[in-house]
């Protein structure tokens, strides 16, 4: 009996067919032992799209891809389920209008009674839907896995930026702040090196301050010059560079090809519009850099070069204060000094003074003394009269420095005050003619013998920086009712613009090459300020300076201080 004959021969029940004919979402259909379709249902109509007389003794394999089909794979199919009694796989098949469509094939071998295989009972669901939905759902579950591995990413990156902002505001060197900085980056971005470059003082060069895994950039003091290789070029266009492969890049740093640097990527440092440095990081092995490294790392670096900035700040700032109190305790240790000098010179000058006194009544008693002998005595009296008038300025500068300048006020007549030392001083010059112009008479409520010294210093001065001679012009008057107005002016040396502020400060010299302990102006302010008054110096454009007092008439009426008649 032939196979045909045998298939033919199966009984089948009507009531069985019936069910098989009527199931519409799972195709069903009996193949011989060939692999020809001898029966099909509407479930198998439905899914493949081919009727009954368009199927029927067609060969199976029309429902596999072409390429399968041509590998045998029907073969296979048959061959297994006729071992194995089943043959079951998801897979591709194809329907009648080419369209694939994924499938689940359970392949069956039905035999006769006596076991000789009559053909194959082929069942097929179409999971096309399902299998959408598998892979929708295994879509999204990767999306979710990529999206958390991303967010982790990301929260560990702005933990790293806090942890740089945290560095930022600790007071910290700048060469601490940068090893801490540098360990924390190398960690977030797994980066084997890290260095930063920082302008050199010449605004030409990049010079390494900080390294990790190059640190041979730091002890070498290699200088990369800017708009020359990886970094140089990123200090001066202003933008991230990323080298994927370094033997293709320009690298002038051989440190970098030294160590076996693969891919690197920088970042400019840039503080308020100007860049201060490279922050650069970097792999022993090729890596692609991606945007969002970029992104990080610019975010990193404009922290960093905030930090920078703070650091070089408080080092700047921690440094002007040693030296502020080293200066501080200088000048206590010269104020301590002047003290005890200025206290122990007053008892031998005073008994010097008297020595040399006394030989000059002797010899001129009993000795006829030649002029040189006379000059002698002269000298030693003169020098020892100018040492006694250091030594008062130094006691002055020490009561003012311990607030113990005290004035004795009385109605004073500044007019005649003024003649007086005039008169004092001329006798010490020459060259210089003195002239006063103001009232005759102007009074007011002052301590006569401290505005005294006040005006032989500055007399003083003017003489001593007009060394060529000439007039020197002193002027009262009285442009308000309540202060009165002495004006020293000269025509000699002047002040340079330079020293000009500090005209008036302790042991400040506008002229080194010239006498004098710079003194003098420091305790004229002093006298006059305590007075409630005020000191200045003007420097016109003819040569010469122009020393200006203003004081107060005085603390009471002034009707009582001045007639009336005395103020015109």
């Amino acid at each position: 009996m032939n196979d045909k004959q045998a298939f033919i021969g199966v009984p089948q029940a009507d009531s069985f067919r019936m069910l098989v004919e009527s199931v519409k979402d799972l195709a069903i259909c009996m193949v011989d032992a060939a692999g020809y379709v001898r029966s099909w249902n509407e479930g198998a109509r439905r899914i493949t799209g081919y009727e009954q007389h368009e199927i029927v003794g067609k060969h199976f394999s029309i429902f596999y891809p072409a390429a399968e089909a041509r590998r045998g794979k029907p073969a296979y199919a048959l061959r297994v389920a006729t071992d194995e009694g089943h043959y079951e796989e998801e897979g591709w098949r194809v329907r009648k209008d080419g369209a694939a469509y994924w499938a689940s094939v359970v392949l069956t071998a039905v035999r006769s009674a006596d076991g000789e295989l009559v053909g194959f009972a082929k069942l097929t669901r179409d999971l096309s839907e399902s299998r959408g939905r598998d892979q929708e759902r295994n879509a999204l579950l990767d999306l979710e896995r990529r999206s958390r591995a991303e967010a982790e990413e990301s929260l560990q990156r702005l933990r790293a930026i806090g942890s740089v902002t945290d560095a930022a505001l600790a007071h910290l060197s700048l060469d601490e702040l940068l090893a801490s900085l540098l360990d924390r980056i190398a960690a977030v971005l797994s980066a084997d090196t890290v260095a930063v470059l920082l302008i050199a003082a010449d605004g030409k060069a990049l010079i390494p301050r900080a390294a990790k895994g190059l640190e041979e950039e730091v002890e070498r003091g290699v200088r990369i010059p800017l708009g020359k290789g990886f970094a140089g070029r990123i200090a001066e266009e202003r933008h991230p560079i990323v080298i994927d492969d370094l033997d293709q890049g320009d690298v002038v740093n051989p440190i970098l090809r030294e160590k076996g640097v693969r891919s690197i990527l920088g970042v400019p440092l840039v503080v308020q519009g100007t860049v201060i440095g490279v922050l650069h990081v970097g792999t022993l092995h090729p890596r692609r850099f991606t945007t969002a490294d970029v992104e990080f790392l610019q975010i990193v670096a404009d922290r960093v070069a905030l930090a920078i900035d703070h650091a070089r700040a408080y080092e700047a700032a921690t440094a002007a204060r040693a030296e502020a109190d080293v200066a501080a305790a200088m000048v206590r240790a010269r104020d301590d000094f002047l003290s005890v000098a200025a206290h122990e010179l007053k008892t031998p000058m005073t008994s010097a003074k008297a020595a040399a006194q006394y030989l000059q009544r002797t010899f001129r008693s009993t000795t006829t003394l030649d002029a040189g002998q006379t000059r002698a005595l002269e000298t030693i009296e003169r020098q020892i009269d100018r040492l006694g008038k250091l030594v008062v300025q130094l006691l002055e500068t020490v009561r003012v420095q311990e607030g113990h300048l005290t004035l004795q006020r009385r109605r004073t007549d500044v007019a005649a005050l003024i003649r007086s030392v005039v008169v004092s001083i001329e006798v010490t010059t020459t060259s210089h003619q003195v002239v006063v112009s103001g009232p005759e008479h102007l009074f007011a409520w002052v301590d006569p013998l401290r505005i005294e010294q006040v005006l032989i210093n500055l007399l003083s001065n003017a003489i001593k920086f007009s060394p060529e001679g000439g007039k020197i012009e002193i002027e009262l008057r009285r442009p308000v009712s309540t202060h009165v107005v002495v004006t020293v002016r000269d025509r000699g040396l002047g002040v340079a613009p330079e020293h000009r502020a500090r005209l008036f400060e302790r042991f400040y010299q506008a002229h080194a090459d010239r006498s004098g302990m710079g003194l003098g102006l420091y305790i004229s302010r002093q006298i006059i300020e305590e007075h409630g008054g005020t000191i200045y110096a003007e420097f016109p454009e003819d040569a010469g300076a122009r020393f200006v007092i203003s004081l107060p008439v005085g603390p009471r009426d002034i009707s009582e201080i001045q007639p009336r008649s005395e103020t015109a």
